[in-house]
């Protein structure tokens, strides 16, 4: 349910006119923003700050043209048209309903005085030269105004302030205040960037959107989908902007409202440059510098939905094939370019070229636009474009998980008609595709095995090795993954999208074996490969990348790697979702609990579907851990069943990670032994398939619910995974079996020194319960102190070992006062004095403090509380 649009309080902005309007410089302010940017709003408030009643005048276009008519309601009692004698009218009124008593001044507000005709114009001067009333008066941007009004600024009689629109943070504020649920990120930026922070349009949008059912609901986020309705009072807003505009200058928007941005040189192909100059005056358009040339656009997003909303068929097709004309001219049009122009052919009301349209398609694969390459190459398929159209049908298909109808694709092709390199390409996808989104592992397998002998050119053969490892690894052979993997990085024949997939399967088998330290190479060695390849591949390779990264330590750099992945899926919700996915895994670990839950959260929102998903498994194992770091066991519990419901055989490699988050779930409930069941249960299925460091992170979870066991396994772990993981993990269990208070305290700051706060206030929690255990209260409390800091970090983590150490210092509120003030480094006659305390009762809540906590001097208790 949508709730009412509140008024959002906009402080700082107020404040910048309201200090104008006091400062007493001038009898007011001009008010000066676009139609819909919060004018009004504002100069009633003004208004309301005020002491005293004021009047309102009103511009209307209606009464625009009529000599006074925007104060007839406040000139009942006379006829004269002189304006001496309807500004002594106005005096009186004014005077009279006590507005500017005892020689005071009354206050008018004027909204939308560009609307008022010369009379109106001339009476609201007239006031303030004579200083007769405090005003505040609004003017729409770019308006004609009359000069009576426009002279009000200029001659200095009053202030005028731009009123701004939406910051980004304010509008995340409103739609969050009206819709009641978080925006997924994607969507909000889309939404900014039509709106441009215009509240009145972005009231207009969302319930356009609403309306028109882009904007809905999916996993507790909002997601826009598809461009949102332009309401009908948006539209008539709008629309008054083209009102009086020059054929000429409609002709430029009229292009750029079909393909925007344009190369300041294709549209002077399209219309002529003094358009484009008026255009550009008329503030319709907006000309930039980007590298060596200019671009046009037009001045608001909004302007191409209205003049595509009221062009006609006819018009909007002739303007298309134009567009596709000039831009096929170009020399190199580009990735972007050739997308636009196969989507203008197809709508141009004449038969594309199949051709045109299958580069288009291959190209919005390539940029992870999946919907827009799927119908492309649907299209090219109807108009018989052959097997390269059926192709990237298919593969568009798949990489949104719709692998049966991917399948359905695929196997009407008939390979014995296909040259051999269509052979390879066709079986490395289809294979892929049966095997992971069709959920048809053991037939892509045979497949694979039937058909792999029709691929005998050298070069060709690599794709075959390159799919060999991509099975082996889901079939968890790693080492044969890994050397199928260097066998693809070391050929260099190897096709783009061959040694693409082959280094897939060895980062990711590289980075779940504990062999971290070798993925950054691999992975980079597959950058100029992916770049020509389907865009989606590269952010499989980024996950584990990324999840490497994590695993060695190196938590700057996995969160710089999954930035940079996250820049490259801008635009694109699905690929910003399995970058999201990545990031989540990082915020996790660095105990970024809300920013992990709101990546991870968007991601399943995205992600959503009725097939099983590794994307889907791999977002919510890691939602279930952040939820019951949390102490949310119920949301853990939840995401926990999302993960379970993409479990397959097609997915057993994921089975370790998935009997993690059950450990968590668990734990979070208080079923200690069946955490600890969990736990091992994936450590045995990780070492099963050789996933060691998997396997170290299981045991380690072991360990913190209480298995200390782990130890001899662990430290065998430690020569086979990289990074210091493993030895922190044993050095772990080993100091918690013996509940070794000290050993922990250096474990902790470890894992906060690497920048790991989660496992760091978990370890010092330990610490605390460990001192506990040996009677040591003074290291019990500082262990506590710094757990309980190191909690609030990481947004109030709530583990179950930070629970258990959870103990208030046992002062009264005095002592803790006093306590608080020494830490400060207050001597005891400064704290006396600041609490207005003799110096010998300050001395007597110090000595009480420190024989309760244990501790010997005075300075103990400064470095505890400090703490």
């Amino acid at each position: 349910m949508v709730g009412l649009w509140p008024v959002l309080d906009r402080r700082a902005a107020f404040r910048g006119a309201e200090q104008l309007l006091r400062d007493g410089r001038s009898c007011g302010v001009v008010l000066v923003g676009t139609a819909g940017v919060g004018k009004t709003t504002m100069a009633r408030e003004l208004v309301g700050s005020l002491t005293g009643d004021a009047r309102w005048i009103v511009g209307t276009e209606s009464t625009q043209n009529i000599p006074l008519g925007a104060f007839a309601p406040h000139l009942a009692r006379t006829t004269s048209r002189d304006p001496v004698v309807a500004l002594r009218a106005v005096r009186d009124v004014l005077a009279e309903d006590g507005l500017a008593p005892d020689g005071g001044v009354g206050i008018v507000g004027v909204d939308d005085a560009h609307l008022l005709d010369e009379f109106s114009a001339g009476l609201v001067h007239q006031l303030a030269v004579g200083r007769d009333a405090r005003l505040v008066v609004t003017v729409r941007s770019g308006a004609p105004v009359p000069s009576a009004i426009e002279a009000l600024w200029k001659d200095g009689l009053l202030t005028p302030f731009v009123v701004p629109p939406f910051t980004r943070d304010e509008m995340d504020d409103e739609l969050s205040a009206v819709l009641g649920a978080p925006v997924e990120r994607f969507s909000a930026d889309a939404i900014w960037e039509e709106s441009e922070g215009n509240p009145l349009f972005l009231r207009h949008l969302v319930e356009g959107a609403l309306d028109g059912g882009t904007l809905r609901k999916s996993g507790g986020v909002w997601q826009l989908r598809g461009r949102p309705a332009i309401s009908p009072a948006l539209a008539s807003l709008l629309e008054s902007r083209f009102a009086r505009t020059p054929k000429d200058a409609l002709d430029v928007v009229d292009y750029l409202a079909f393909c925007e941005p344009l190369e300041l040189e294709v549209l002077s192909e399209l219309v002529s440059r003094r358009s484009i100059e008026e255009a550009e005056r008329m503030d319709l358009v907006r000309v930039r510098d980007v590298g060596h040339s200019h671009v046009v656009r037009l001045a608001h997003p909004l302007f191409g939905e209205v003049i595509r909303d009221r062009a006609g068929v006819l018009a909007s097709q002739r303007i298309k094939r134009r567009l596709v004309e000039v831009l096929r001219e170009s020399p190199d049009p580009g990735v972007v370019t050739s997308m636009r122009i196969a989507e203008l052919a197809m709508e141009s009301g004449v038969e594309p070229d199949p051709e045109l349209l299958v580069r288009g398609a291959e190209d919005a694969i390539a940029m992870c636009s999946l919907e827009q390459g799927a119908r492309l190459a649907a299209a090219a398929v109807r108009l018989g474009a052959g097997f390269d159209a059926s192709f990237a049908l298919g593969r568009a298909l798949m990489w949104q998980g719709m692998g049966a109808e991917a399948e359905s694709v695929f196997a009407a092709v008939d390979p014995d008609t296909l040259c051999e390199y269509d052979v390879a390409r066709w079986l490395l996808t289809r294979v892929a595709s049966l095997y992971l989104e069709a959920g048809r592992p053991h037939e892509a397998v045979e497949l694979f095995q039937r058909e792999r002998g029709r691929i005998t050119d050298p070069m060709l053969r690599v794709s075959v090795v390159a799919l060999d490892a991509v099975l082996h690894l889901y079939d968890r052979h790693l080492g044969e993954a890994i050397a199928l993997a260097r066998e693809v990085e070391a050929a260099p024949e190897a096709h783009p999208w061959a040694r693409a997939s082959g280094v897939f399967a060895g980062v990711a088998a590289l980075t779940v074996s504990g062999r971290g330290f070798e993925v950054g190479a691999l992975a980079s060695s597959a950058w100029e490969a992916i770049s020509h390849g389907d865009g989606l591949l590269r952010f499989h390779i980024g996950y584990f990348e990324v999840q490497a990264l994590t695993l060695v330590g190196r938590l700057t750099a996995a969160r710089d790697t999954a930035a940079r992945y996250r820049d490259l899926a801008a635009g694109q919700p699905n690929s910003a979702a399995l970058a999201d996915v990545a990031s989540g895994v990082v915020e996790l670990t660095s105990g970024r609990l809300d920013d992990a839950a709101t990546h991870l959260t968007e991601a399943l929102a995205v992600l959503d579907r009725k097939t099983r998903s590794e994307w889907m498994l791999l977002a919510a194992v890691s939602l279930c851990q952040v939820r019951a770091a949390q102490g949310r066991p119920e949301d853990a519990a939840a995401a926990l069943a999302i993960a379970e419901r993409n479990t397959g055989p097609e997915l057993a490699f994921f089975d370790p990670l998935v009997d993690i988050a059950r450990a968590w779930v668990a734990g979070a409930d208080g079923e200690v032994s069946a955490a600890v069941h969990a736990a091992r249960r994936a450590a045995v299925l990780a070492a099963e398939s050789g996933q060691f460091a998997v396997e170290a992170l299981a045991l380690d979870v072991a360990t913190t619910f209480g298995d200390y066991s782990t130890v001899e396994r662990l430290s065998e772990l430690e020569t086979l995974v990289d990074g210091p993981f493993a030895k922190v993990a044993t050095a772990r269990a080993r100091a918690l079996a013996k509940a070794d208070g000290p050993a922990l305290d250096a474990l902790a700051a470890e894992f906060e020194r690497v920048g790991a706060l989660l496992a760091a206030a978990d370890t010092f929690a330990q610490a605390a319960t460990a001192y506990s255990r040996s009677n040591d209260r003074r290291g019990e409390l500082a262990a506590a102190a710094k757990a309980h800091w190191l909690s609030s970090r990481c947004d109030g983590a709530t583990t179950p070992a930070l629970a258990k150490a959870a103990r208030p210092l046992p002062l009264t509120d005095r002592e803790r006062e006093v306590a608080v003030l020494v830490g400060r480094g207050l001597s005891n006659k400064d704290i006396a004095r600041r609490l207005v305390l003799s110096v010998r009762t300050v001395e007597g809540h110090i000595y009480r403090a420190c024989e309760k906590l244990a501790l010997s001097h005075r300075s103990d208790l400064a470095k505890l509380v400090q703490v």
